[in-house]
């Protein structure tokens, strides 16, 4: 078994719930409609991917660090 590969595959759903919680929390103080969490979660993933994709090699990009 190939633990580099299963760390790699755990780094996906682990980006998407750090960058879930920041909309989630703005959204319950915040007092804004739910329906804006999706668009926050889908805004900040959008620019994670970006930036991972335009590090360099060997860096960790993206607004999350792993």
């Amino acid at each position: 078994m190939n633990k580099s590969a299963i760390f790699e595959a755990v780094k996906e759903p682990l980006r998407l719930l750090v960058l879930a919680i920041i909309p989630f929390i703005v959204v319950w103080f915040g007092g804004f409609k739910y329906e804006w969490v999706l668009v926050a979660i889908a805004v900040l993933r959008a620019v994670d991917k970006y930036l991972h994709t335009v590090a360099p090699k060997g860096k960790a990009g993206g607004l999350v660090r792993f």
